[in-house]
């Protein structure tokens, strides 16, 4: 998957942001044990990491999905199958043609959670 210290560093950088944030983190300018060099890591290595990152933080408390307000029930497991099942197959599902806007679908109705993350303090920072 990938080592600690990329998994740290892509957390820093994108911690207390959106799901868009994660998404751009996962690059291999910061993603550096992964055996992708160039622009990007492509789509399902990167879908594969971002899920792992979404599961771990869940499992260690620091993250919770939410939507509309409301944090989201059942189990880890039921809450990223969700998540990962309305997911887009592509990278070009990502991408709202209209608004000509990378990365929307994390802003879109159709996803199904937005982060919410839980500070030292136990307090929640919505995004």
């Amino acid at each position: 998957m990938i080592n600690e210290n990329d998994f740290k560093t892509a957390i820093d950088w994108s911690e207390l942001r959106a799901f868009n944030g994660l998404w751009n983190c996962i690059s291999p300018d910061l993603i550096l044990s992964s055996e992708y060099t160039g622009n990007e890591i492509p789509f399902p290595k990167r879908k594969e990491l971002f899920f792992y990152c979404v599961r771990r933080l869940l499992k260690e408390g620091r993250l919770k999905l939410a939507k509309n307000g409301h944090l989201l029930g059942g189990s880890i497991d039921d809450q990223i199958k969700l998540f990962y099942e309305a997911f887009p197959k592509t990278e070009e599902g990502m991408f709202d043609k209209q608004k000509l806007m990378d990365d929307y679908w994390f802003f879109d109705d159709s996803c199904p959670a937005e982060a919410v993350w839980v500070r030292e303090d136990g307090s929640l920072e919505w995004t």
